[in-house]
């Protein structure tokens, strides 16, 4: 999910994706879009996922990746 944010940064260029998922409680799916800039918008109008954008300090983590400290 930090692809856009990350290479984006990296390449000074603005990137987006799209996931595409589905609720795992109810099936429903789930479409939404993000950019570099931690932009994001969900597809479906009735659809209210939980979208959560950790902030973190990378300069504070000690596992060898950014998933390990999760």
């Amino acid at each position: 999910m930090a692809t856009p944010f990350v290479q984006g940064h990296l390449l000074k260029k603005d990137l987006s994706c799209t996931v595409e998922t589905e609720c795992a409680v109810s099936g429903r799916p789930i479409v939404f879009e993000l950019d570099s800039d931690l932009r994001h918008r969900v597809r479906a109008p009735a659809a209210q996922p939980m979208l959560v954008i950790p902030m973190i300090s990378l300069g504070d983590l000690d596992a060898p990746s950014i998933v390990d400290d999760f």
